[in-house]
């Protein structure tokens, strides 16, 4: 990311203000207008080229005014406080909305749903929180023939996960007994989202094979998991300019809202501690997001109960006002998580 000087970063979040706000290009003059900075109008003009040199704005066309790129987006938000707070009437408001919940899990996440999409006018979702898995109970490591043997991993509720590794030559019956002993040693009690994180009190040879079949068998289970979602405002991102403009940018929104696992892309995206993660178009791992911006924080915890919510919309998005609006309401859904689950 290119170091931008003062009048740089001023002229690029003009740009991306105003463009979030009137969804077309912005010249120079406007610039020069609108902004403090005391500098000539063919100043800014080079200054915008130096801008767009760095990929942080495109034309459109020759002749127009410049459109933030993905890369100038990104730019913009890392300058953004990642703990700023939502603005304090604004998030009066939604606190008086949610004294009203008490009923239900499903309340809360439906709230906590319909109220961001209502804060940002585009698509919001949650997910209903997934519960914590089970401690693993037991682990056997079975010769099946000479040269394959089964990890099988049995959880607290009579759970099991089996996957099949390769023998070497020399993994004789006593060294499958060891590293079976030595898997109930390492990984008997842990939960098993967690067994991964014991992979530093692991051997090497069959000892470590045996193990990383453990974790990828529970992984199998973990990302089989569909997670139950809700959504708001799908009319609203509808009626966004840019899918008016490219109804084939619809082909993301239906993804997400279709595809029963799609949520677990930004779930694995989530930023730890309550912090809300930003993905920017290009940056996203589907395809079909990619002139796509989703804001995005966990809720709960993995011991307990955990869930995500987070706001989907064009590139252009109020970034400002999204961030601190997903991790406030991810803060109620945590207080949600507390009462329903228990934990903290």
């Amino acid at each position: 990311m290119p170091t931008l000087t003062a009048r740089k970063r001023e002229i690029l979040k003009f740009i991306v203000s105003e463009h979030v706000q009137t969804a077309s290009p912005v010249a120079s003059s406007t610039v020069a207008r609108s902004t403090s900075l005391k500098a000539s109008p063919a100043t800014i003009r080079n200054e915008m080229v130096a801008l767009e040199e760095d990929g942080l704005i495109h034309r459109p066309h020759v002749s127009s005014g410049g459109v933030p790129s993905d890369r100038g987006y990104r730019h913009f938000v890392g300058s953004l406080d990642p703990e700023a707070t939502l603005n304090s009437a604004v998030a009066a408001q939604v606190d008086q909305e949610f004294t009203a919940v008490h009923a239900d899990v499903e309340e809360w996440v439906d709230s906590a749903s319909e109220i961001l999409a209502g804060l940002m006018d585009t698509l919001a979702f949650t997910t209903l929180p997934r519960t914590a898995p089970a401690p693993v109970k037991s682990v056997e490591l079975l010769r099946l023939q000479e040269m394959l043997a089964v990890v099988i991993v049995v959880l607290q509720g009579a759970n099991i996960y089996k996957q099949v590794i390769n023998l070497d030559s020399s993994d004789s019956d006593s060294a499958i007994e060891h590293a079976r002993n030595r898997l109930n040693e390492v990984i008997v009690g842990v939960p098993a989202n967690n067994v991964a994180a014991r992979a530093s009190r692991v051997g090497g040879g069959l000892e470590r094979r045996a193990f990383d079949s453990a974790v990828t068998a529970l992984q199998k289970h973990n990302t089989g998991s569909s997670m139950e979602k809700r959504f708001s405002g799908i009319g609203k991102l509808f009626q966004q300019p840019e899918l008016l403009a490219d109804p084939a940018m619809s082909q993301g929104a239906m993804w997400l809202i279709e595809d029963t696992f799609a949520t677990s892309v930004f779930e694995e995206a989530s930023e730890p501690g309550g912090l809300a993660s930003v993905v920017i178009g290009e940056e996203n791992v589907e395809e079909s997001l990619r002139n796509y911006s989703v804001v995005v924080s966990k809720y709960g915890t993995s011991s307990t109960a955990e869930g995500i919510i987070g706001v989907m919309a064009p590139t252009r998005m109020e970034y400002e006002t999204a961030i601190p609006a997903v991790r406030h309401l991810a803060g109620h859904l945590d207080q949600m998580t507390m009462l329903f689950y228990g934990g903290y």
